[in-house]
């Protein structure tokens, strides 16, 4: 998929699917970018799973897009525009 490969600007919402938790954190540890990541679940268990192993600046439990409070920076994570080591970080 084309846009989980490339750094793109602007509102966008990409969605997939894994057959376990383990492999989404996978799938989602392996991209060089690491903007922010979101999982929906009713399991606990699941959701402080996905916060304390994922590799993501930002990381949302049942919301569609992780975005920060006003106070707090917007930061991405690895090759995501030098990861957390710039202005915005």
């Amino acid at each position: 998929m084309e846009c989980y490969k490339e750094e793109i600007f602007g509102p966008v919402l990409l969605c997939m699917e894994a057959e376990s938790l383990d492999e989404a954190i996978n799938i989602v540890n392996k991209n060089k970018y690491g903007n922010g990541a979101s999982i929906f679940t009713t399991s606990g268990v699941a959701a402080r799973k996905f916060q304390t192993e994922i590799e993501a600046g930002q990381v949302g439990i049942n919301v569609p897009i992780p975005v920060p409070l006003p106070f707090f920076s917007f930061t991405g994570n690895k090759a995501s525009f030098a990861g957390d080591l710039n202005f915005y970080g």
